[in-house]
């Protein structure tokens, strides 16, 4: 009786550990089915958050550069109107070079129609290959850290001169956003090493002494371009900083097939005033995006 009951309590004992165990079993495939769900459903929801990103990033950003002695003010009204009298521009982005080189980009794209993007050089003043380096480095981050493939410019002035340098010096195309389109607003691009009065220098000559025309070859062969230049009175004085000849210098070392101008005139084609100018911002909102104004 005694080994009966031994044997029962066995038995008992191994059915409890029997279904312990398949118990224990059953459970453990159970979460690993449900942590293997939950897994499905991040990345489904990655997957979706990147659709949607795509989407929202459809349109091209807009970079704009101002010129020497420029700030955060330069294209603050221009930017300004653009938001207002057009359906689509707004800034999205700043990104500022401190003195001492460091990048800092404030804001982030999300569901601009036509997002901007602001550059500012704290140092204002620093020669084009100086400005042109940071362009470097300004447009190798917006590739790697925001995943912007392709970007369409403004500058304006000696900016100008910093971004087709940049484009010169491009060594990787690949780690750089593609340009699309270029709107140069009274670029000297005939300057050699600051401001020149070329009235009486021929064009042999500044060729001679443009860098920029020398590495020519370097620039994108497809690149869209368009220069403005203002005469306020005559085109020999041009807007009074930057000639006619100047401006469209251009002319020599952008592909002529993607190559083409616009002047501005009276008194708001005056230098500084041509980015505070509404005619301005007609011809930029037209070729860059094909907007007329609002009203």
């Amino acid at each position: 009786m005694f080994y009966v009951k031994i044997k029962r309590f066995i038995f008992i004992a191994a059915a409890a550990v029997f279904l312990l165990a398949f118990y224990l079993i059953f459970e453990h495939s159970r979460a690993s089915t449900a942590t293997h769900t939950v897994t499905n459903a991040t990345e489904t929801a990655a997957e979706q958050t990147a659709a949607d990103n795509k989407i929202n990033h459809q349109q091209i950003p807009t970079v704009f550069i101002h010129g020497w002695k420029g700030s955060k003010r330069s294209y603050r009204t221009m930017l300004e109107r653009l938001h207002a009298n057009y359906d689509g521009p707004e800034r999205a982005m700043i990104v500022t070079v401190r003195p001492n080189g460091v990048i800092n980009v404030s804001g982030r794209i999300t569901n601009q129609k036509i997002p901007i993007i602001q550059i500012i050089f704290s140092r204002n003043h620093e020669p084009m290959e100086q400005q042109a380096a940071w362009l470097n480095n300004i447009f190798r981050i917006l590739k790697k850290n925001y995943t912007i493939d392709q970007v369409n410019v403004v500058s304006h002035s000696m900016g100008g001169k910093a971004f087709t340098c940049y484009l010169e010096k491009i060594k990787t195309p690949v780690d750089y956003p593609k340009i699309r389109k270029y709107v140069a607003i009274a670029a000297p691009f005939d300057w050699i090493s600051g401001p020149l009065n070329d009235t009486h220098l021929s064009i042999k000559f500044l060729k001679q002494q443009s860098y920029l025309y020398h590495h020519r070859d370097r620039l994108p062969n497809n690149l869209d371009v368009l220069a403005i230049a203002g005469i306020m009175s005559n085109a020999q004085e041009g807007d009074g900083v930057v000639t006619l000849k100047s401006a469209f210098f251009g002319k020599y070392f952008f592909n002529p097939k993607h190559y083409s101008e616009k002047i501005v005139y009276g008194p708001n084609a005056q230098h500084s005033m041509l980015h505070e100018n509404p005619e301005v911002d007609k011809i930029v909102a037209d070729y860059l995006w094909g907007l007329r104004p609002k009203n």
